[in-house]
Formats: structure tokens, C-alpha cells, sequence
């Protein structure tokens, strides 16, 4: 069974070294209306993307901040718990987890350095086109 959740970071990826690699915590909260109490409720995900250190690295740790949205998926999932001091606390852990898509105000904007094509030729070949 896959899944895939995407959701709004509400605090920046928690980052650590794993070997060479470098490992990135995110916690993805998504809200729901539960038919049974009428009531919007909650659901909390969270995930563990391991990257390689340089690029990749550097690119995560650009764009998985605060405000960022991020569309997460992995092979499963897997029920946590943790108790704290006022009950417990439950989230689904995503397993083998990537990132499919991310979007981030702070994140830089890609560059290419390719130009389109000048042509007179190409120009005045569309302005005949009637359509």
C-alpha cells in the first residue's frame, strides 16, 4: 500500500546527520471533517527524507521551512504514539519516504541559462498564420 500526503509545514524540517547522508524530520498536519462528531479534526504525518550531502542536501534544507508545501509519499505507513503529558499523542509515520513536490517562497527560483531562438524568419512565418 503507497501513500501520499501534502500539507503545509507549520515549523521547518528537523535536520541530522545520518553517515554520509543527511536525514530531514517533517510533520504534516491535515485537517478533516470527522462526519461522526461534526466536528474538523486532524491529522498528523510525519516523515524522515534522507538525502545525500551537497546538492540534494542543500536544496531540502532551502525549501523544507516554515510555509513551505510539500506533497510527501512512501511505500506505507505506520501508527505512532507518544505519551506526553496531557495523553497521548498519535501521528502515522510514512515509511521509505520521498518528496514528490515542494513549494516555498523562501526557496530560490530555478535559473536556466538557455535563451530562445531569434529568428526574423520564424517571426514573420507565425504573424501569416490566421489563427
Amino acid at each position: 500500500m503507497s501513500i501520499s500526503v501534502t500539507g503545509k509545514l507549520n515549523k521547518a524540517a528537523n535536520q541530522f546527520q545520518i553517515g554520509e547522508g543527511k536525514g530531514f524530520g517533517v510533520r504534516v498536519g491535515v485537517q478533516f471533517f470527522n462526519r461522526e462528531t461534526k466536528e474538523k479534526e486532524w491529522t498528523n504525518y510525519e516523515a524522515v527524507i534522507y538525502a545525500k550531502v551537497g546538492a540534494q542536501a542543500d536544496f531540502y534544507e532551502s525549501v523544507l521551512v516554515e510555509g513551505s508545501v510539500v506533497e510527501v509519499s512512501g511505500s506505507g505507513c505506520q501508527i505512532k504514539i507518544w505519551v506526553s503529558d496531557n495523553g497521548p499523542v498519535y501521528s502515522i509515520a510514512i515509511l521509505d519516504a520521498k518528496i514528490g513536490f515542494v513549494f516555498s517562497n523562501d526557496a530560490p527560483a530555478p535559473q536556466s541559462g538557455v535563451q530562445p531562438p531569434q529568428s526574423s524568419k520564424q517571426e514573420s512565418f507565425d504573424s501569416d498564420i490566421p489563427f
